[in-house]
């Protein structure tokens, strides 16, 4: 398997990339829970994925709409 084949994979669920990917992330997390502490080691995860969605978000607006909406509970249609 060459390394974009593998790349691609990585980020689709129920492939094997996909999961060795998410073990790593979960052993990262598991060692800096015991090396500095959970509220540290959140603290981490909060600003890494603050930094992915700068980094890899095109259409910022967009997308806080888009999960807004998500969130958003409308009870003028419920049957």
């Amino acid at each position: 398997m060459d390394f974009k084949n593998f790349f691609s994979q990585m980020l689709t669920p129920g492939t094997v990339p996909c999961t060795l990917f998410g073990a790593a992330i979960g052993l990262v997390f598991a060692v800096l829970c015991m090396t500095l502490g959970v509220l540290k080691a959140l603290l981490i995860g909060v600003f890494c994925l603050i930094g992915a969605f700068i980094g890899g978000v095109k259409d910022k607006m967009g997308f806080i709409k888009k999960i807004l909406l998500f969130f958003h509970k409308d009870d003028s249609q419920v049957y």
